[in-house]
């Protein structure tokens, strides 16, 4: 059984939550020379997308410096709320820092094991754990291919989509883009407000209930 925290705390915000670039998906629908105003509405269009895609996957994907905080945790593991994990800057077990021989990292899941003579051991502090690290992904050039080929869908229509009547089945701008749709966004929408392959391919990343 794991242990979930039941606050965390942001030390350290990311300078950025975006998850692409607007030059790369200009790129993909083709406008080698967009418009200022273009420019300002497609960076709008990421920031929004990229806040769903969050939202949607329940995770700040974003590299920042957080501190989790757990209540008399109990169980094998203690889940992290951020990952992948970078760094473990500090592990405090009612109120004394833990050695880096006091614990096992799972990088990749932000799973947190207690090591006792190094062998792996429930986590039954009476008191309070906390554990400050690094965690997330350097946007947007570190983030996995999967999941900036979701985000750029999701961007490019609602960039084309946001120029035309939602009535319309197509879309056209001579010599720069030719699109058509079936209904608002090209796709059926999903419950957060993307497209339903969007969060299809999103879902293995969202963050497990507790």
């Amino acid at each position: 059984m794991a242990a979930y925290p039941y606050k965390t705390v942001v030390d350290a915000v990311a300078e950025t939550r975006a998850l692409v670039e607007a030059d790369t998906v200009f790129a993909e629908i083709g406008m080698a020379s967009p418009t200022e105003a273009q420019t300002a509405q497609m960076e709008t269009m990421i920031g929004q997308v990229s806040g769903l895609v969050d939202r949607f996957l329940d995770r700040v994907l974003a590299s920042e410096d957080v501190t989790d905080h757990f209540r008399a945790p109990r169980g094998d593991t203690l889940r992290l709320s951020r990952w992948p994990v970078a760094e473990i800057l500090e592990v405090i077990e009612n109120g004394v820092s833990l050695s880096p021989s006091d614990w096992d990292l799972d990088v990749a899941t932000g799973q947190l094991w207690r090591l006792s003579s190094g062998d792996r051991t429930d986590w039954s502090c009476v008191g309070f754990t906390t554990v400050s690290y690094v965690a997330g992904y350097d946007l947007p050039d570190g983030l996995p291919p999967d999941l900036q080929r979701a985000a750029v869908d999701q961007i490019k229509a609602l960039f084309m989509g946001g120029a035309r009547d939602p009535n319309l089945r197509s879309f056209s701008v001579p010599d720069v883009l030719q699109a058509s749709f079936s209904v608002a966004g090209g796709d059926s929408g999903g419950r957060f407000g993307l497209m339903a392959q969007v969060e299809a391919a999103l879902t293995p990343y969202r963050k497990l209930a507790v």
